[in-house]
């Protein structure tokens, strides 16, 4: 990876792990909907004027199936259920169930892209859930009623992730990336408003600067302008490379928590955020690869 990108990779670890902190400011007083919605809001307004810029084509007629599944399962479901996690539990937390996406992706392209599940895979899912119990069981929060879902919403985000990128590979992968963007995070926006206006009269009656500027902060950089990062990294450098950023976003997530917010960063967190990792390595095939490095 070249010095550039190696930054922009680096920059991408840190805006993403700020998102799980901000979600925690904004989620209690806007609600899990509201937070949601202006996210993807944001996020499809800085995408357009992006993508108008460089030009591409959103075939919004042909394409609108598309664009609203990847947006229900890439945005709305998904952001809806770490925000009403971060009700719940610790942003160190919701960062590791997010690193479970690529098992889940692979679980999926065995289901629906009948592709090989491997013995690495499986063996990655399993120590992937054994993580999670032992981030749950030894981590900073003691386990309530309340931890446990949070942390199995924070799981289900996960899984439409998985099933998001395996459907994206199923039907999108012939258009530009930064219109699939764009196209599914407006369709999440639009689906989302009839569920956001019961709460939105209290949320907008709740808000201040801080709420303001973190759900303005979550929708343009941390998924706005990350998106564009991201899709520059595939580009540039292949998806096996930009997925990486995937081992940066819960350490990142921890330190801004532990700067902004106070939440402990413990021995057990430490503990279950590694072996989450690592099956996500494992999982990637990212092992073998580092083998093959080292012996040249």
């Amino acid at each position: 990876m070249s010095t550039a990108n190696l930054l922009r990779l680096l920059l991408l670890g840190a805006i993403w792990g700020t998102s799980f902190m901000l979600m925690r400011i904004a989620s209690p007083a806007l609600g899990p909907m509201l937070t949601t919605f202006f996210r993807a809001l944001l996020a499809a307004a800085a995408l357009y004027l992006f993508a108008r810029a460089r030009g591409i084509r959103f075939g919004w007629r042909e394409n609108a199936r598309t664009y609203l599944v990847i947006g229900l399962f890439n945005t709305a479901v998904p952001f809806a259920l770490f925000a009403w996690s971060a009700l719940h539990i610790p942003s160190s937390y919701m960062a590791t169930m997010n690193s479970l996406a690529p098992i889940f992706t692979g679980l999926f392209g065995f289901l629906l892209l009948s592709e090989k599940l491997s013995a690495s895979r499986m063996m990655a899912c399993v120590l992937g859930m054994t993580g999670v119990a032992v981030l749950v069981g030894v981590g900073p929060s003691a386990v309530t009623l309340d931890t446990v879902l949070g942390v199995l919403a924070s799981i289900g985000a996960a899984v439409c992730y998985g099933y998001a990128a395996t459907y994206t590979r199923m039907r999108a992968s012939a258009l530009p990336s930064l219109a699939t963007a764009t196209g599914s995070q407006l369709a999440a926006a639009v689906v989302l408003l009839p569920l956001t206006l019961p709460s939105m009269p209290l949320g907008l009656a709740t808000m201040n600067w801080n709420v303001a500027l973190s759900a303005l902060f979550l929708g343009v950089v941390c998924t706005g302008v990350a998106y564009a990062i991201f899709f520059h990294l595939i580009a540039e450098e292949g998806a096996s490379k930009a997925v990486t950023v995937t081992f940066l976003v819960p350490a990142t997530a921890s330190i801004w928590a532990w700067l902004f917010l106070g939440e402990p960063i413990t021995p057990g967190t430490v503990a279950g955020i590694a072996v989450v990792l690592c099956a996500t390595a494992l999982a990637l095939g990212l092992f073998g690869k580092w083998r093959a490095v080292l012996r040249t």
